[in-house]
């Protein structure tokens, strides 16, 4: 078997959707994906990234407005390009709409950065450097953003680069043939074709019809797996996942899969802990078996202080994860709170309702928070309103009649 590569996923948090799909697509493949929070404060954790992004065999960068105003996503560039020959493991992804091809365009940029330094420099004039040191860090950042930011922007556009669209619609051929995967990557682009497939009826077929002139693989059986997964042929889909990991024991999206699979349909609690630790031991930093595991630990281990660790690891990674807040809060909820607690669980929904203003589960937690801890009946029902706006078929009509009509949530 192949020695699987790296590729670093370099991004702005408001192109996350993009990256989070591009991600799980390459990640069922033989690529390792590293896909870290590009948001991070200035002094957190740098050194630990800027020591998995140079070790990483290639860095994709998700390029947009968003991303070249971003100091975060910038110090990552100005880190990277202190390499030797730091050009040959990028493979840039520009977004549509972002402007750079022109003088004008990049021009926006240098006086963007410009105005941030001058801005930053002004302040700073009257206050000693031994009371700011952090501060002057940041202005030298900015300073050094400013002169490189045009020599970044003119090697992008010299390069060969493409839309998020286009990498999709080429089925990642570019990334694959990039990193020179010791493969035939035929098969591997017509797997990743049929994992796109949304008919699952059409995309067993398309299996099947692939087997009959390609070799096993272990991201054949993830796919074949999900599918049967998702048909609902849950004994299936455990055959198929046992079948790749025998190819490939470590790989994540067949341990992650097949533990929500034991856990959910099996009620094989033991065993699904086991797939979900084996998952984060393969991608330390996976967002969704995190989650998984600390759902399970929390409710079939009693072992709420164990899903708090997972759901704040994941919280050091991706601060702006809704759902590790969603999660977080509600391990705060102990008989009789004190208000050390309950300002932490109306932290982290109030932080889940503002990354996400239509996750419904934090709008419906929120909702009943209010209503039991502050007795703000009024407002909380207003949170179960917004909660019915979203429900477009009414799923939850029940529970909302319910809610509303208690006195405390």
């Amino acid at each position: 078997m192949s020695e699987q590569k790296t590729l670093f996923i370099s991004y702005s948090w408001q192109t996350k959707e993009i990256a989070d799909k591009i991600a799980s697509d390459l990640s069922m493949s033989l690529i390792t994906v590293i896909k870290d929070n590009q948001e991070l404060g200035y002094t957190n954790s740098i050194t630990d990234f800027m020591k998995r992004i140079r070790t990483s065999d290639y860095a994709l960068l998700l390029i947009s407005d968003f991303y070249l105003k971003s100091k975060n996503c910038l110090y990552e560039v100005l880190e990277l390009i202190k390499d030797d020959n730091y050009w040959n493991k990028v493979l840039p992804i520009v977004l549509e709409e972002t402007k750079i091809y022109s003088a004008l365009d990049r021009l926006h940029y240098i006086k963007f950065w410009e105005e941030k330094s001058n801005e930053l420099e002004s302040a700073l004039t009257n206050v000693k450097p031994i009371n700011s040191i952090e501060l002057f860090k940041e202005l030298k950042l900015f300073q050094d953003i400013s002169f490189n930011i045009d020599i970044f922007i003119k090697k992008v556009v010299d390069s060969i680069h493409l839309t998020p669209t286009e990498l999709i619609e080429k089925k990642y051929k570019p990334i694959i043939d990039k990193l020179g995967l010791e493969i035939d990557t035929e098969p591997l682009i017509k797997l990743l074709d049929i994992a796109l497939i949304q008919d699952l009826e059409k995309r067993e077929i398309a299996l099947d019809d692939f087997i009959e002139s390609n070799k096993e693989s272990a991201y054949y059986f993830s796919v074949k797996g999900s599918t049967a997964r998702d048909l609902r042929k849950f004994e299936q889909a455990i055959h198929f996942y046992k079948k790749g990991l025998k190819i490939d024991p470590n790989n994540f999206a067949i341990l992650n899969n097949y533990g929500q699979v034991v856990e959910h349909y099996s009620k094989n609690y033991k065993e699904a802990k086991r797939l979900y630790e084996r998952a984060i031991k393969s991608n330390p930093h996976s967002e969704i078996a995190r989650l998984n595991l600390g759902v399970l630990l929390r409710h079939h281990f009693n072992n709420p202080q164990g899903a708090k660790k997972q759901y704040l690891k994941v919280l050091e990674f991706n601060p702006d994860s809704y759902k590790a807040h969603n999660n977080i809060s509600n391990i705060y909820k102990v008989v009789n709170p004190d208000e050390e607690q309950l300002q932490k669980i109306e932290f982290h929904l109030k932080k889940a309702i503002e990354i996400n203003p239509e996750y419904i589960e934090a709008l419906i937690n929120y909702g009943n928070f209010l209503k039991v801890y502050r007795k703000k009946i009024n407002e909380g029902n207003e949170y179960y309103l917004k909660v019915r706006k979203l429900d477009k078929e009414g799923n939850l009509n029940s529970l909302l009649n319910v809610l509303e009509n208690s006195i405390k949530g």
